[in-house]
């Protein structure tokens, strides 16, 4: 049996962008030598800065651009440009619902929807208002709160101008 070795860990290969025509120094372990994001991407979009090392992510990317929904409901007229994103969106008319809670017996058609669902078992709170101490567990409800506070600002604005 064939022992697989290692190079040593400061050992540098080349690799190459097919998109850019780049090229660049990246040690043994992924890392890139230089500081950008993009640096150990090797497939670029062409239309933008959009870059990933899975050139399927590329090509599903590139959807976005040309606005081609290639998967398309059976049921309705919603089309998509992700298999995944149809499957759960047929789930809504057949009503399965594959996504359950290890909590409680809440069950989801959309993986989100759990997602948003386990939150309330576990507290969390990832969005934040960028004007006070407000948290909250979805998303939507951070955009109401934000959407206060923007209109207080607007009629202060208001009352400043009349004022003057």
């Amino acid at each position: 049996m064939m022992s697989k070795m290692r190079p040593p860990q400061q050992m540098e290969r080349q690799t190459f962008n097919q998109w850019t025509g780049d090229r660049r120094s990246q040690d043994y372990q992924g890392s890139n030598s230089t500081t950008t994001a993009t640096a150990t991407k090797t497939h670029q979009c062409p239309t933008c800065s959009y870059c990933t090392t899975d050139s399927n992510k590329l090509k599903r990317h590139f959807l976005r651009h040309t606005g081609e929904k290639p998967y398309a409901c059976h049921y309705c007229s919603y089309s998509t440009t992700r298999k995944d994103l149809l499957k759960e969106h047929v789930n809504i008319h057949t009503g399965e619902k594959p996504y359950s809670c290890p909590h409680c017996p809440y069950t989801a058609s959309h993986r989100n929807y759990l997602k948003d669902h386990l939150r309330r078992h576990t507290g969390d709170k990832p969005y934040n208002c960028p004007y006070c101490s407000y948290r909250t567990s979805h998303k939507s409800s951070l955009n109401s709160h934000v959407w206060t506070h923007q209109q207080h600002q607007q009629q202060q604005q208001q009352q400043q101008q009349q004022q003057q």
